[in-house]
This record gives C-alpha cells, sequence and structure tokens, in this order.
C-alpha cells in the first residue's frame, strides 16, 4: 500500500493509461492502492480507473478532479475538497453534513437527470460523484436552513446535466450552463460541475450561479416555480415560517448600497477612493442576475463582500445562518480581480436594471 498526499493531488485530474492512470505526472497502476490518510482513507487505483472510465464513456474525456473520483470509489470524505463549508465545521457537523448529502442524493423531489442526444433520458449512466456534488451544493447552502429546504423540495425541482454540447444544445441549453423558466430546470453541462476545482482553492461556481436564478424564481408562498421577484426564499412576508425579517431588512439595504455604487460609476459621479461594487456589470442588468450573481460570491469571496459591504453579506448571512470567511483563509481571487479591474478601466459601466423594493 502506497502513501498518498491526496491534499496534493485531489484537485488534479486523471488521464486513463494502459494498465493504469496517470495523475500529474505520475503513473499509478491498476494493482495499486492507495493511502489518502484521514479522512479520506484507503482507494484502489482499478476503482479510480473505473469511475474515470465512467466519465470518458459519457463524455470523451475525464474532467471530474481525484476528489470526485475518489468519492465514487468508495471514499466519502473526498468530497469535502468541492464545499468549503466542511472546513468550518465540528465533527459531529461533518457527520451530519455528509448523512444529509445522501438523503438529498436520494430525495425523491430532487429531480435530477443526464440527458443524452435527442433528449434521450439516460440518467442511469449519471456518474455517482456527480448526483453526489449537485446533493451537496444543497446541502452546503441549506445545512442551517433545512427549513428553506424543505419548501423547496416540497415539490419536484428539475435538474438537468448533458454529457456533450451537443445534448446540452439539443434540449435548449445556452452558454454552457443556464436557469431555464419555460422548463422551470437548470440545464447544466457535466463538466462544468467540475470546473472550478481545479486549482489551489474551489473557483467558478457555474452550478451555483444557475441554482441562484432557480432560488430567485421559486415563489415559497406556492411551493412553485413563478416569475423572478429579485428575492431569496425567505425575503418576502408571504414566504411563511421561512420568512427571515432581519435577513430582508439587511439585504434590501445592502442591495440599494450596490446600485447607488453602481450608478455613481455608470454617470461618472464616482469620489476619488470611494469603493467599488462588488460584482461585475453583468450582475447589474437585472434583479435575477443580481441574485444569482451575489449567491455565487458569498461562497467565493466572503472576504472581500464582507469587507465592501457588510449589510448586504450580514443579510446573506442571517438568511443562510451561515458565515463563509471561517472556511476560506483567502477568498477565491478570480471575481474580485475581474469585478475591480472593470472598473478600474475607465469604461462605462452598462446600463443598470436593478429594482430594490420597499422595506
Amino acid at each position: 500500500m502506497a502513501d498518498f498526499s491526496f491534499a496534493h493531488y485531489r484537485n488534479k485530474r486523471v488521464t486513463i493509461a494502459p494498465e493504469g492512470l496517470d495523475l500529474d505526472g505520475r503513473r499509478l497502476g491498476l494493482d495499486e492502492v492507495l493511502d489518502c490518510g484521514a479522512p479520506v482513507g484507503v482507494v484502489a487505483v482499478r476503482d479510480l480507473a473505473g469511475a474515470a472510465e465512467a466519465h470518458v464513456r459519457l463524455t470523451g474525456g475525464c474532467q471530474a478532479q481525484l476528489a470526485a473520483l475518489a468519492f465514487a470509489a468508495g471514499a466519502t470524505r473526498a468530497l469535502d475538497w468541492y464545499f468549503p463549508l466542511t472546513l468550518a465545521l465540528e465533527p459531529d457537523e461533518i457527520d451530519d453534513f455528509y448523512c444529509l448529502l445522501g438523503e438529498l442524493m436520494r430525495h425523491p423531489r430532487l429531480d435530477l437527470r443526464l440527458i443524452g442526444d435527442g433528449r434521450a433520458d439516460i440518467t442511469d449512466h449519471l456518474p455517482l460523484d456527480g448526483r453526489a456534488i449537485v446533493a451537496g451544493h444543497l446541502a452546503e447552502i441549506f445545512f442551517y436552513r433545512r427549513d428553506i429546504l424543505d419548501r423547496l423540495l416540497s415539490t419536484p425541482r428539475r435538474f438537468r446535466l448533458y454529457p456533450t454540447a451537443r445534448a446540452f444544445g439539443h434540449d435548449g441549453g445556452v452558454a454552457g450552463g443556464n436557469y431555464s423558466p419555460a422548463g422551470e430546470c437548470v440545464q447544466l453541462l457535466l463538466s462544468r460541475l467540475y470546473e472550478g476545482f481545479s486549482g489551489p482553492t474551489p473557483g467558478v461556481a457555474p452550478f451555483l450561479h444557475e441554482f441562484g436564478h432557480m432560488l430567485d424564481f421559486f415563489d415559497a408562498a406556492t411551493g412553485r416555480m413563478g416569475n423572478s421577484a429579485g428575492l431569496l426564499p425567505g425575503l418576502r412576508p408571504s414566504d411563511g415560517l421561512i420568512y427571515t425579517p432581519e435577513a430582508r431588512r439587511l439585504f434590501l439595504r445592502g442591495k440599494r448600497l450596490e446600485l447607488e455604487r453602481y450608478l455613481r460609476r455608470y454617470h461618472d459621479r464616482a469620489a476619488p477612493g470611494e469603493p467599488l461594487p462588488i460584482g461585475h456589470p453583468y450582475v447589474f442588468q437585472n434583479d435575477t442576475e443580481f441574485i444569482a450573481g451575489y449567491v455565487e460570491m458569498f461562497f467565493r469571496n466572503p472576504h472581500y463582500f464582507a469587507a465592501q459591504n457588510p449589510e448586504l453579506y450580514e443579510g446573506f448571512m442571517a438568511l443562510f445562518r451561515q458565515d463563509q470567511r471561517p472556511a476560506w483563509a483567502a477568498d477565491f481571487p478570480f471575481y474580485v480581480e475581474e469585478n475591480r479591474k472593470f472598473y478600474l478601466s475607465g469604461q462605462r459601466p452598462w446600463a443598470p436594471g436593478l429594482t430594490v423594493p420597499d422595506l
């Protein structure tokens, strides 16, 4: 049994090779067994190869990182890499997190399907790690708000994954990932579940963004999908028992501040040194993009988010009853850097389309 630095290799992609796997320049033989240490444990290379082959058969290649394949090979805690919240949880909470993840993988109203060419339902071929990552994102978001999660899943919620761009296009998918109001579903290329996890920290999160749109369109009062309201479940008085008044107050005050900062940039009236809007101009074009963009940033650059707009960040904290900052030694820098770069470039931001309802 070979000692294996799982933390070093977990974000790497594997290539199937004759009689084994290639992993970042290291050849692993099919008969090897890897001791990944606690909490991941022992993983057989042959099982990793089987998990990788499942992806190759679907897509022609394997976009999943070693951590996802290790989960499919039986190492449950390998999935910690995909969910930064796990770094801030106590041991008993970790157990609870994975119990919730497992429950969601089996939930009868989490309608997750893999759709192939010609809109063929090939869900039986969905890799186990793909199903687990979708379930884990929901577990991470709602770990402390099971009441909102229960309300969301009181009726079926539709998620559609696609092995190829061709299959995605056949089903009306746009730009590799989108929320479809007509189909009331998140549509995402399978490869995009893994897209942001090959760097030193978890990064771009297409699922979180598109799921943010779904949450915006969800009408908690009826338990069904409706129209965009520019609000998350729990922020409307009509949401009933999940309504969180303090979260609504903070969210709307923080959103108004973001809009005011953006308008000053748009009209070229910003004072020197004035704080920048957190989000890219793309998320100011309408209320649903604002929701999707800021949900993603809450889970990816919490330190910058909280420093720039404490009230808006605290609104998300009050709603989700969690603070992402303890899970992040440093933010994922890409969003912060790209958004700052735009505002400091001298380009005029796009025309805004946000609304802010009364408190």
